[in-house]
């Protein structure tokens, strides 16, 4: 998509007739936002930005008839007011962005899916390391137009801590009442619809040192949209389709550009979740820096901090962010970002506006080393088996592939299983002139290069941005996969969910 950079008014905007661009003064000096690109006030035609900002409601839980915590989401149909505008599109429970559901590490958790609406669907916990069969995170179950079904999930007591989403994964091979459009599956069009939400387990603020557990903590789900004449949001059928490079407005929360507030030197956590069908986000807040202690629902093995951070579509950061000294504004925004020459082009794009004021607290020591339960790396691990993935699509893009082939629910592109108590080192190729963002569902990874480049060793993750092919060469990215405790299909796949609908996905067959 080509969401726009925003123009951004407020009583501190200088206008530039010159350039079009606005000026907003800050604590940290002159913030440069681009002027709106062509069809940017369309987009937010009628609706209104700079509301306070508001974390996305929880789930509610109830006790079930044995007494199992059970939490209810109601699938349909759903008029949405986003930010002052009438938007027509699907939820979980009522809410363009679906309630956060939380748990803790050695839970037992009954979600029930109550489907009203008129194609299938069902749900996947997105990097639970749950087992992906039966009545857990079986991806290809469906669950009919009507029917209601109950997830059974069994978390491990020794789950990381960390931020998660869930999001309707029904693929059209398998729910043949699921598909809308002329694609294989209907991911893109129930994710960008609406149907997709954060999920959090425990607290990762209690693995931090003693004055960090007690810090504020926000969630910022990032989600954008495009409607049609009628309000409705855009959806693939024989008449449209989702086009990821074209205008969008992104929101945070459902929001336009709300505005989140701190106190001079204040900590906090900010649980980031790109919660999208299809488009990136290059997240830079100005004047600042980002303390990374958690990606992909993983503690971090050891702190870094960076300038920007780039979240492929499922992608998860939790972050420390400390105020400046002084009071002031700024702004948090994705900055200009390429996925390929053949992918999409984003433009800088402000999110939400960061408002520091009132009286100042004690600055937090600074945080160093690892995140206490941070999984061990994988560098010295003896290899069971090496295989290799080979991304590529048609020359009109919209087509893909896995080492040649579409998806097929009954073969996996690998003739041989794997094996329980293993660890397997996978290398991904990338054909395509865009990148893909490869996921693995069941179990995060370590990334161990990159184009050659040797990756340090600091987290593990479940998404990994394989690089486009460049005077072609493939894009190339090495990972390491730990084989543990649950037998059964794990899919894996490109997360630009329009890929993944067309062909780019297929599936490891666990044995033990």
């Amino acid at each position: 998509m080509t969401g726009r950079a925003v123009l951004m008014i407020t009583v501190l905007a200088i206008l530039s007739a010159a350039t079009g661009a606005v000026a907003l003064a800050s604590s940290t000096g002159t913030l440069n936002v681009a002027p709106a690109a062509a069809g940017q006030e369309q987009d937010e035609q009628d609706m209104v930005a700079g509301a306070p900002f508001q974390d996305p409601p929880d789930a509610v839980v109830t006790a079930g008839a044995d007494g199992v915590p059970t939490i209810t989401l109601d699938a349909r149909d759903t008029q949405f007011d986003l930010a002052g505008r009438t938007v027509q599109g699907q939820s979980y429970n009522g809410s363009y962005v679906a309630p956060t559901i939380r748990f803790n590490p050695g839970a037992h958790v009954d979600v029930r899916l109550v489907n009203h609406l008129p194609v299938a669907a069902n749900v996947h916990f997105h990097g639970l390391h749950i087992d992906p069969s039966s009545h857990s995170d079986d991806d290809f179950l469906c669950v009919a137009p009507g029917d209601t079904y109950t997830y059974r999930l069994v978390i491990p007591a020794d789950h990381p801590q960390g931020t998660y989403w869930y999001h309707s994964h029904a693929i059209g091979a398998t729910c043949p009442n699921g598909r809308t459009g002329p694609t294989t599956g209907d991911v893109e069009n129930q994710i960008y619809a609406g149907l997709s939400g954060a999920l959090i387990v425990g607290d990762d603020r209690t693995l931090l040192p003693p004055a960090y557990q007690h810090v504020t903590a926000h969630t910022l789900v990032l989600k954008d949209v495009q409607t049609d004449q009628a309000g409705d949001i855009v959806q693939n059928s024989a008449s449209t389709r989702i086009d990821s490079d074209a205008p969008a407005v992104r929101l945070v929360n459902g929001e336009l550009r709300p505005v989140l507030t701190m106190r001079p030197n204040e900590t906090q956590l900010w649980r980031l979740v790109n919660a999208g069908a299809d488009i990136f986000y290059r997240l830079r807040l100005d004047g600042y820096r980002f303390t990374i202690v958690g990606e992909d629902g993983v503690p971090v093995a050891g702190v870094t901090t960076a300038d920007t951070l780039l979240l492929p579509p499922a992608k998860r950061y939790d972050v420390l962010v400390t105020a400046n000294a002084t009071p002031g504004d700024s702004w948090l925004r994705t900055t200009s970002y390429s996925n390929g020459p053949q992918g999409d082009q984003y433009p800088d794009t402000a999110l939400a506006q960061l408002s520091v004021a009132g009286d100042a607290v004690s600055r937090l020591p600074l945080l160093t080393g690892a995140v206490r339960t941070a999984p061990a790396g994988l560098d010295t691990a003896p290899i069971a088996k090496q295989r290799t993935l080979d991304l590529s699509e048609s020359p009109d893009g919209l087509t893909f592939f896995i080492n040649g082939k579409q998806f097929d629910p009954d073969t996996s592109v690998f003739p041989t299983p794997a094996r329980l108590g293993t660890v397997e080192e996978w290398t991904i190729l990338n054909e395509s002139g865009e990148d893909h963002p490869f996921h693995l569902h069941t179990t995060a990874f370590q990334e161990m290069s990159v184009n050659g480049t040797t990756v340090p060793y600091t987290h593990m993750q479940d998404i990994a941005v394989v690089p486009h092919e460049s005077s072609g060469v493939p894009g190339k990215v090495v990972i390491r996969v730990p084989i543990e405790d649950f037998p059964g299909r794990w899919l894996f796949h490109c997360h630009i969910a329009a890929h993944e609908d067309n062909g780019m996905m297929s599936f490891l067959n666990v044995e033990s």
